[in-house]
């Protein structure tokens, strides 16, 4: 009978010390990976996602959290030091740089790829191109009616982003311009804001009379919206930033297409570490490659 608790005494021993050491395993290894935190512009938070997943399946001892929130709210982020990484579909504003100056933090930019800005309408709508400056005085809302563009005698919808929004700011400073008094013309009151370049794709697509526009990966290869034509001006050819369904990479690099622009990460000094090798991961061949598959524009080759 002694015999018999001494043996179930040590079987008790060698199990309760093996879950032991594999809990306290299992606790060193989750102290021991590495959290980066990612934060911003929704026009790249599919991207950044995918460029999270693969690049931990390389480096497992890494975790990389991306949420999206808008540019705005990215760079917030990093300047109150809550994310090491804030995705931006605009460069900084000086009073985002004056900022960043008082609180001690130094904002370092990475280009990570380009977007095309794409003009999408209801496939209904008979329009096929637009001017900059009949795309202005739309969403400005001093043309209101599709007839005053040559189309259906029908009001004009407008579905616009938040404020907070790198697409908001880059539409607004680019498309919308300044008037003959050098002063920023605004969105019309009328625009209807929504939450994200999907919702928004989403409202023109239930919408014959609706007009939005956001970055040309989310519409490339969809069939519900229509990528209008855009020219500079009466005299210039019309671009469409997709042809076929797929993103015409030459007509972003050569700034044929007029609404364009770079995508870019930030970091508070030059990125070290693990944060470097996420960085340096994103700009590699095997990142822009990723670029490429999601309908993004990777960046030029370099001469």
């Amino acid at each position: 009978m002694k015999k018999i608790n001494f043996f179930s005494y040590l079987l008790i021993t060698i199990l309760t010390v093996t879950v032991l050491f594999i809990g306290c395993k299992k606790k060193t290894d989750e102290v021991e990976k590495t959290v980066i935190t990612v934060k911003g512009s929704d026009t790249m938070v599919n991207l950044s996602q995918k460029w999270a997943e693969e690049y931990m399946k390389l480096h497992p001892e890494v975790s990389i959290q991306v949420t999206g929130g808008g540019s705005g709210t990215g760079i917030a982020s990093l300047l109150n030091k809550t994310t090491e990484l804030a995705n931006s579909s605009r460069e900084l504003k000086p009073s985002e740089i004056e900022n960043a100056k008082s609180k001690g933090i130094t904002p370092v930019t990475y280009n990570v790829a380009l977007d095309g800005i794409s003009i999408i309408v209801n496939p209904q709508n008979k329009i096929d191109s637009l001017t900059l400056k009949q795309l202005s005085d739309i969403f400005a809302g001093n043309i209101t009616n599709w007839k005053q563009l040559g189309g259906a005698d029908m009001p004009i919808t407008l579905y616009g982003r938040e404020n907070s929004s790198g697409t908001y700011e880059f539409f607004k400073d680019h498309v919308l311009g300044k008037d003959a008094n050098g002063r920023q013309v605004d969105y019309s009151p009328s625009t209807q804001v929504l939450q994200g370049t999907a919702a928004l794709g989403e409202a023109v697509a239930r919408d014959v009379k609706g007009i939005g526009y956001g970055g040309v990966g989310y519409f490339a290869e969809r069939n519900d919206v229509k990528i209008l034509h855009v020219k500079k001006d009466e005299n210039s050819p019309a671009y469409s930033p997709v042809e076929n369904k797929k993103v015409n990479y030459e007509l972003i690099w050569s700034g044929d297409y007029p609404i364009s622009r770079y995508l870019y990460c930030f970091t508070n000094g030059e990125a070290a570490g693990k944060l470097k090798g996420f960085v340096d991961y994103i700009t590699s061949p095997q990142g822009q490659e990723i670029v490429k598959t999601m309908e993004y524009i990777p960046l030029p080759p370099k001469k």
